[in-house]
């Protein structure tokens, strides 16, 4: 019997689909799930995946382990998820930084700014899986700066020519978001790099520096206790951890809406079936009130599915580039 060129590529197609098909019904009873986490154990990213990792774990009857590979702006530990096997056994947390980095690759000093290449596409070589966590944000002030709403703190900026803001470091998202507060509004903010939030905000209660982006989570016990005073919420509507603090869009600055969060993902080619029922075991996981409370401080369960993280990404990944080409040449 002789087969024709466009027979035989249909039987390998076929052949390719059954593979597929097999590998997800098999999946996960193979061997144990890796969590790459790039960024130290003990952070937010580091105990939403061990938390997430044990639930899921047990309803799938397989064990998660979560493998800590910090550094480089979260590169290093991204980039083992890239080059990992799209078997459904390796996922990774990324965070907007997946975005930020992305945009900061094109830039001729990328390198520098970055401290190593982008080795991977962040659309390309990865599908995304699941939120994780979303983390809302408050503007927060030094008690001793007379600003109590964002006019104000816009005219103090001006006054003082510039309000010194604590930030992780050049192209970090606080970096970028307070430059998108500071386009947006008119106001005039010099970034101080830290090494951490908790340096940052020790330095901001001391009053070295004077404003800041905060986790709305951690910012409430010192808002709690006056060692800071609130400005203004970045999200949508108010959080309910502070109902008394308004948002950017009822100060008067719309268009805003600013978040950090963390979702999983998997390589590029990972089966839909593996995509799609680690999405709905996470989903299932992060509604549960038991979630919520293991979450802590960490954030707000964030329950969303792959289509929505594609375009958050790809949205973020425009929006922060303009950011990054208008403050760092």
């Amino acid at each position: 019997m002789i087969f024709s060129r466009r027979s035989f590529c249909a039987v390998m197609a076929l052949g390719l689909m059954f593979s597929a098909t097999a590998h997800a019904q098999e999946w996960p009873a193979k061997q144990p799930i890796r969590i790459v986490v790039p960024y130290p154990a003990g952070g937010n990213a580091d105990s939403a995946a061990r938390a997430l990792g044990e639930t899921v774990g047990a309803g799938l009857k397989q064990t998660f382990i979560v493998n800590n590979r910090p550094g480089a702006s979260s590169i290093i530990g991204t980039e083992v998820v890239a080059r990992a096997p799209a078997d459904g056994y390796t996922i990774g947390v990324v965070s907007d930084s997946h975005a930020i980095n992305h945009a900061m690759a094109k830039l001729p000093k990328a390198v520098e700014a970055l401290g190593t290449k982008v080795p991977y596409d962040a659309v390309n070589d990865f599908v995304p899986v699941s939120g994780v966590i979303l983390i809302p944000l408050v503007l927060v002030v030094n008690p001793d700066v007379p600003a109590r709403s964002v006019r104000e703190l816009i005219d103090v900026s001006r006054n003082r020519k510039g309000l010194h803001f604590g930030t992780m470091g050049t192209g970090s998202p606080w970096f970028i978001h307070m430059h998108q507060l500071a386009e947006a509004t008119g106001a005039v903010f010099i970034d101080v790099p830290y090494k951490g939030l908790a340096p940052a905000a020790t330095d901001l209660i001391g009053g070295q520096t004077d404003i800041m982006l905060m986790p709305v989570h951690y910012a409430q016990q010192y808002i709690g206790t006056g060692k800071l005073v609130p400005i203004a919420t970045l999200g949508a509507q108010r959080h309910p951890l502070l109902p008394d603090v308004p948002t950017l869009v009822e100060s008067g600055y719309p268009g805003l809406d600013i978040s950090n969060y963390l979702f999983f993902v998997a390589p590029a080619g990972t089966p839909q079936a593996i995509v799609d029922t680690l999405h709905q075991e996470f989903k299932n996981a992060l509604a549960t009130p038991e979630m919520k409370e293991k979450l802590g401080l960490s954030g707000d369960p964030y329950l969303a599915g792959p289509a929505e993280l594609a375009a958050r990404l790809r949205r973020d990944i425009d929006t922060y580039g303009k950011v990054i080409q208008n403050t760092l040449k």
